[in-house]
């Protein structure tokens, strides 16, 4: 059975009546829920008579639940669930915010826009799918941003043997991830005074601390940080270009 496009229905204009704005919202729901349970089923390789020998139930019972025709009960369709090892996510959508009422800590239900599903056809994948790609794709690039930063603190560059002279007792790779949050800044001030905070290794640079201090010159330090900002930032570019 082809899903329905539940969500192309809901951005149609189909009535005013909130009756009959209801009862399509119901509809699309069985549609969308007995096709999953039968996929479901038939994928763990059982009839409705095994599912219902198994369920304590007639095999009628197990049909009138796969039927998006029928009403059903929250209870029985867990209870059909259950017996097949799997779990009902659950999320209520008002607005612009999204209330997830599964017990599943496993698994997040987010809202996307409707450009990730324009890019998810585009790419002939399912929306979960692209989503899942996409996460992958920015954990490799973080991954790949915070190794060239830790390359570079440990090289001969100029700018980094300054920065190592200023790290404390701070290990190399600490130093990168405080500074990879510095990047992740909005404004290029607060990166700066941030990365300024980072090398004088006393606060971090979720920290706002813009005095001065009396044993390191404060220009000098401002100086170092907008070099070294110029240099992450330069990374940064090859990563997220």
């Amino acid at each position: 059975m082809k899903k329905p496009n539940f969500q192309a229905w809901l951005q149609q204009k189909v009535s005013d009546e909130p009756e009959v704005i209801l009862a399509g919202k119901l509809e699309y729901l069985r549609l969308y829920l007995t096709d999953a349970m039968r996929e479901i089923r038939n994928k763990a390789g059982l009839t409705q008579a095994q599912l219902a020998e198994k369920l304590g139930v007639k095999q009628a019972a197990v049909s009138k639940l796969e039927s998006a025709l029928k009403e059903h009960e929250l209870e029985s369709v867990l209870h059909y669930l259950h017996a097949l090892g799997a779990d009902l996510l659950v999320a209520v959508k008002q607005g612009d915010d999204l209330y997830q009422a599964s017990d599943n800590e496993g698994v997040l239900l987010v809202d996307v826009p409707d450009v990730v599903a324009k890019k998810a056809l585009a790419a002939n994948i399912s929306v979960r799918e692209y989503v899942r790609v996409a996460i992958e794709k920015f954990s490799s690039e973080n991954d790949g941003l915070r190794t060239a930063l830790v390359k570079l603190l440990e090289s001969d560059d100029s700018v980094a043997v300054k920065v190592r002279e200023h790290l404390g007792s701070s290990t190399i790779q600490e130093i990168a991830v405080e500074l990879e949050k510095c990047l992740s800044l909005s404004e290029e001030e607060d990166r700066i005074f941030a990365m300024k905070n980072v090398l004088t290794a006393n606060v971090t640079c979720g920290e706002s601390n813009r005095g001065t201090s009396d044993d390191i010159d404060e220009i000098e330090l401002l100086d170092l940080a907008e070099e070294l900002l110029n240099k992450l930032a330069d990374i940064r570019n090859l990563y997220y270009s």
